[in-house]
Order: structure tokens, then C-alpha cells, then sequence
């Protein structure tokens, strides 16, 4: 037994070591803080997301996939972040629904969390949640027992269908319960909404293992850190992805025409392989060793308040860490340096430059168009009383 109802009423109102080590960056990452406003979703609720922003990407592969020939969406839509108040309106409802076997967008009568007559509506539920809407939406279901399922359930109601597509929606909260005792045993309530001008990079991290080029639970990887660098600067905020491979990172800050760089660092003591997507079914196979970090690929920041998903990164070809700087001196007999050597090993069809700063915040390129294909690049310079720091950029 199965049962879908949406609410069609949408409300608006390492710092450098001298002559020595090299990051990619100009400033340390440790004064970031990571943003925990997306909580951590359940392994069926994260699957029903990722299912979501694959059509939300590319609406008419989706009706390919689907077998159908739906007109009333978006062809693209952005990506939804996850939010931790909005899935906690979403888990209460469906609690509430489930273990007083009622199936109703109304707050139930006995909720647990709610108050049925002062806080009647979904908004009231998000509103108690802590969140601030500017438009908002809603969709529930019973009975089905995967995401897949649920999802395709949705997709295929009209009203429940343009409720997930909207591209004015930033943010979702899926909330599911399961309930044995209750007439649907599986609820479900999907809170989608936007708040002021927020928005998010966000995505799924996940090793498709199986190879059939979607997300599943079972698949995902968790603890990678995901920093972006906005010029050479650091972007104050940063995510790990959770258990079931969400994050997010809210972008409002960022201006406008901004190229940003996407970061990828791994806290984990294993190598991983994760399937990033470049369009709708195709991936990008990226490896992180332990401990290992690669900048993957990069974005424009645009105008709107829009979300960023990984479909829309373009990947850097060939990327693999920056490598290190060696220094070795030559000394007088005195004791004091003459020259010192900076040496690091080339890749292939890269180019690179060696940049000069006294305070890490100002570089001056010392040399430009190095190049090589696996060798070993060595430059000497004449030594100098001032201190200075060095790093390599990548072209």
C-alpha cells in the first residue's frame, strides 16, 4: 500500500616554511570553520536528495530515465543543499504521521513536537525548526520502501513533481520513519525551501563501485574535507562530508564573477576513489591518498543566489597534488649561503611558476613557464639577507 500528497501552495514573501614547503594557498586554512547547518541525513533521505538533483541538472534526461515526457519543470534546475532545521521538520512530521497512523500535511493532532492549533501548517513546522523561509514547499508519501521508489513516485505526480523542480528552492530536509505498527510502515516528508539570499556548493561524495553510474548508500564516502579558495585566498567555511557523503558550503559571501577553486582533502587513512559527476550519468574518477589533498576543479561564482553542484565544477585536467619545493644551499667557506637551489618534480603538459613574498599575503613571480614531463625542474638564485617565502603555482 502506497500513498503521496504534496502541499502545491508555495509561500514568497601550513604556513610557507622558508625556501622550503609549498601549499596551494596563501593562507592558512585553520582559522576556517566548517558549516554545520546541513546536518547529517539518513542513508534512505540522502539517497531521495541525490535522486533529486540528478534531475534537477538535466530535467529531459530525467524524463528519459523515467520513461516519460513531462514539460512542466525547470530543464535545469540548481542543486539543493541539505538543512539540518528543515530535515527535522521533515522526521517529526513523519514520526507524527506514523505513530498516530495518520497521512496528512496538516500537523497531526497529539504530535509529539508541534502544536496542532498554533502551529497548523508545514511553514509553522520549519518556522519551529528555526528556519526563515522566502518560499517554501512540500511533499509527503507512505508505503514505499526504497528512495528510488519514493522518488519515482513523486516524479511522477504532477503536483509533487514541480514541488522538487522548483528552481527557486535552495535548501531540502527529507525526513523518513519507519513505524511497523502503522497502516503505511514507511513515512515520508520532504521540506523544500530557500532563506534570504543563501546559497551553497553542494553534492554527494560517493565511489560509484558497482558501476551503475548512481549514488547509493553503501557507496558513500565519508571524511573528505571540502574547502574552497576564492583567488589565493582561503574561503572562510569548509564541510566534511558526513557518513552518507553530504556537505555544503554556503557561497553568499563570495562575489559575484568570482573564480573559485574546489579542494579536496582527505582525513581518512585509506586511499579513495570518488565518482564525481559531470553531467547527468558520467563521471570523473578522482583518487585521494591518506592523508592526501588535490584542488579538482573549479566554478564562476554567479550573480543569482544560486546553488553550485558538482555537475557544474569543471574539473582541472590532470589534477594532482602541487608538489613540493626542495631547497639545498650552496655555502662559502664562512659558513654563509651563496645560493640555494629549489627543485620539484614536474607532470606532464603542466606549466609552472615559482612566486616570491616577505609576508605571505603579496607574491611576485620570480620565474614563469617552467615546464616538464616527469624530470626533476632545479632553479638556482642568489642568496639574500631578506626573508622570504616561496611557493609553486601550477598554470
Amino acid at each position: 500500500m502506497q500513498a503521496i500528497e504534496s502541499d502545491l501552495f508555495t509561500r514568497h514573501v601550513k604556513l610557507l616554511i622558508i625556501l622550503a614547503l609549498l601549499v596551494p594557498i596563501a593562507i592558512s586554512e585553520a582559522m576556517a570553520q566548517q558549516y554545520s547547518g546541513d546536518g547529517v541525513p539518513s542513508q534512505i533521505e540522502e539517497e531521495i536528495r541525490w535522486f533529486v538533483n540528478r534531475g534537477r541538472f538535466d530535467s529531459a534526461a530525467e524524463n528519459a530515465a523515467q520513461k516519460t515526457s513531462y514539460s512542466d519543470v525547470p530543464s535545469t534546475a540548481s542543486a539543493l543543499a541539505p538543512n539540518r532545521q528543515l530535515t527535522l521538520a521533515g522526521r517529526h512530521h513523519s514520526e507524527d504521521m506514523a505513530k498516530n497512523n495518520a497521512f496528512q500535511h496538516e500537523t497531526v493532532r497529539g504530535s509529539t513536537y508541534y502544536n496542532s492549533v498554533t502551529q497548523p501548517s508545514p511553514w509553522d513546522r520549519m518556522e519551529a525548526e528555526g528556519y526563515n523561509w522566502n518560499s517554501a514547499g512540500e511533499n509527503i508519501a507512505a508505503g514505499y520502501n526504497t528512495a528510488q521508489a519514493v522518488y519515482v513516485g513523486w516524479w511522477k505526480s504532477t503536483g509533487h513533481r514541480v514541488n522538487m523542480y522548483k528552481a527557486n528552492h535552495r535548501e531540502i530536509g527529507n525526513g523518513h520513519f519507519e513505524w511497523p505498527s502503522s497502516t503505511y510502515r514507511h513515512y515520508y516528508t520532504m521540506d523544500l525551501a530557500s532563506s534570504a539570499n543563501r546559497s551553497f556548493l553542494t553534492g554527494t561524495l560517493f565511489n560509484d563501485s558497482n558501476g551503475n553510474k548512481r549514488y547509493e548508500a553503501s557507496e558513500a564516502i565519508g571524511g573528505i574535507r571540502v574547502s574552497l579558495i576564492v583567488g589565493d585566498i582561503a574561503h572562510p567555511q569548509y564541510d566534511v562530508s558526513t557518513s552518507v557523503g553530504s556537505f555544503a558550503i554556503p557561497l553568499q559571501s563570495i562575489p559575484a564573477g568570482s573564480r573559485v577553486k574546489v579542494m579536496l582533502s582527505s582525513t581518512v587513512n585509506t586511499s579513495v576513489n570518488l565518482s564525481m559527476p559531470t553531467a547527468y550519468s558520467t563521471f570523473y574518477t578522482v583518487n585521494l591518498t591518506p592523508g592526501g589533498s588535490i584542488i579538482y576543479g573549479e566554478f564562476i561564482r554567479g550573480g543569482s543566489a544560486s546553488n553550485v553542484g558538482l555537475r557544474e565544477i569543471i574539473p582541472i585536467p590532470a589534477s594532482v597534488p602541487l608538489p613540493s619545493l626542495i631547497v639545498s644551499a650552496t655555502r662559502l667557506p664562512s659558513g654563509a649561503i651563496e645560493r640555494f637551489t629549489l627543485s620539484f618534480p614536474t607532470a606532464s603538459e603542466s606549466s609552472y611558476t615559482i612566486e616570491a613574498s616577505t609576508n605571505t599575503r603579496t607574491w611576485q613571480a620570480i620565474e614563469s613557464g617552467i615546464t616538464g614531463s616527469g624530470n626533476i625542474a632545479m632553479r638556482s638564485y642568489p642568496a639574500t639577507n631578506a626573508r622570504k617565502f616561496y611557493r609553486l603555482r601550477r598554470e
